[in-house]
């Protein structure tokens, strides 16, 4: 996945963990961090980690599954309900004035 200052793509989600520790994740264009348009569904393998000095990154084999649906509409959930709510507050707080 790439992304640059949180615009590109990236995994989100985590769901039908396997005993092997696969398990299935969206891919998203993202903007702003947030999840924008489903991409597709992938069941992902995590490889070893590489451990250096400095830092640790993972390699993962992933393999196209069919969109995951219920996946989609829970990372949609997650990320707007939060921001929905908050500006209905703000829209429903006036300022007093005198």
């Amino acid at each position: 996945m790439l992304s640059i200052n949180g615009i590109g793509t990236r995994f989100y989600g985590k769901r039908e963990v396997d005993s092997d520790g696969s398990y299935i994740a969206t891919k998203w264009f993202i903007f702003g961090f947030l999840p924008i348009i489903p991409l597709g569904s992938f069941r992902i393998w995590p490889a070893q980690a590489k451990k250096y000095v400095v830092y640790s990154s993972k390699e993962y084999r992933y393999q196209n599954v069919r969109l995951n649906k219920r996946q989609i509409f829970n990372t949609y959930l997650i990320w707007y309900l939060p921001l929905i709510l908050f500006l209905l507050l703000i829209s429903l707080v006036k300022p007093s004035g005198h």
